[in-house]
């Protein structure tokens, strides 16, 4: 259920119990909210996490008793309150976003680090019981986080559109963020509709929740652990390839409903677009070494890989990082 009213989030606070709220620094930020927050009896505050957080972080954050699970910020608070209500099962769950990306507050699946490796968590019950929608919240962000969460989001939306796991209500969900978010960053950075982002990252992150995301993550997590650049930075660089490479290479027709979206003739137009928006935002590209590369390419996430269109061999995948990152001489 959304929720776009604070006097609504109040009452659901107010009748309940013990509130567990997991969030970043940036909570004090949000003077509204937190004071509403503050106000309220009963509540433990949670903070002692990472960015891209530790299985054992979040073990801790499960291990505390409560009826309500509050997580409040980007995708890491949301992920940790996702873990804790798989371990509370009968804890409510009210997620209040703070960027505009991630999706997570629409999607069941959960990521968390363990020893460095990633871990891709899946569980129907993470899905959050209320979302709580306020765009004045992204206005906090700093800009490099504002486009790195938007990118995400347009990943999410662009390969739910290719994955092989996509039908009719996950291609509705994705076409129709691909068109809004298009719109939304040919604007950028002149102007930036945060509500517009708000909702349609959301849209996005119900399209994955379905189809599952696609190369483009998979490829993309090592390039954030290695050269720590932002989730949604290092998708962009990655579907910025990618893209190009499957109008080059394939006859998708899921590329013909994309540059339909994205309001263009053609998937070649569509291609170009989509590197014109990545380029404007004047985004770093990392430069690797040959360790790094072959550090890379031992990294990809099968379970991602497997839901691209098309099978990528070690030779492929090599290739494609060659023309994603820059390559130290």
């Amino acid at each position: 259920m959304i929720i776009r009213d604070y006097d609504i989030l109040n009452e659901q606070l107010k009748s309940s119990g013990r509130i567990l709220c997991i969030h970043g620094h940036s909570y004090e930020k949000f003077t509204k909210l937190r004071d509403m927050i503050n106000a309220l009896p009963n509540v433990i505050h949670f903070t002692d996490f990472t960015p891209n957080p530790k299985l054992e972080e979040a073990k801790r954050a499960s291990e505390i008793e409560s009826d309500v699970i509050l997580s409040v910020g980007g995708g890491s608070a949301i992920d940790l309150g996702k873990y804790a209500k798989m371990n509370n099962p009968n804890a409510k769950l009210i997620v209040i976003p703070t960027t505009a990306g991630s999706g997570s507050e629409a999607t069941r699946y959960a990521v968390l680090y363990e020893n460095g490796k990633k871990l891709s968590l899946t569980d129907d019950n993470m899905l959050p019981d209320f979302v709580m929608f306020d765009p004045e919240l992204l206005k906090h962000l700093p800009e490099y986080h504002r486009k790195s969460s938007a990118l995400d989001a347009f990943s999410h939306a662009l390969e739910s559109s290719w994955s092989v796991n996509a039908n009719p209500e996950s291609r509705e969900y994705s076409h129709k963020a691909l068109g809004n978010i298009t719109r939304i960053l040919e604007c950028y950075p002149e102007s930036y509709d945060y509500e517009a982002m708000q909702e349609n990252a959301y849209i996005a992150g119900k399209a994955i929740n379905i189809s599952q995301t696609t190369a483009g993550h998979a490829m993309s997590y090592r390039i954030t652990g290695i050269f720590g650049i932002a989730h949604g930075h290092s998708t962009a660089l990655c579907n910025r390839v990618l893209f190009k490479w499957l109008v080059e290479n394939t006859k998708l027709e899921a590329l013909n409903d994309i540059a339909h979206s994205m309001r263009c003739d053609t998937p070649e137009e569509a291609a170009s677009k989509y590197e014109g928006i990545i380029d404007r935002m004047n985004l770093e590209v990392p430069v690797a070494d040959e360790m790094q590369m072959r550090e890379l390419v031992n990294s990809v996430n099968p379970e991602r890989l497997k839901n691209f269109p098309v099978c990528l061999d070690e030779h492929t995948i090599h290739q494609l990082y060659l023309l994603i990152l820059k390559v130290r001489d």
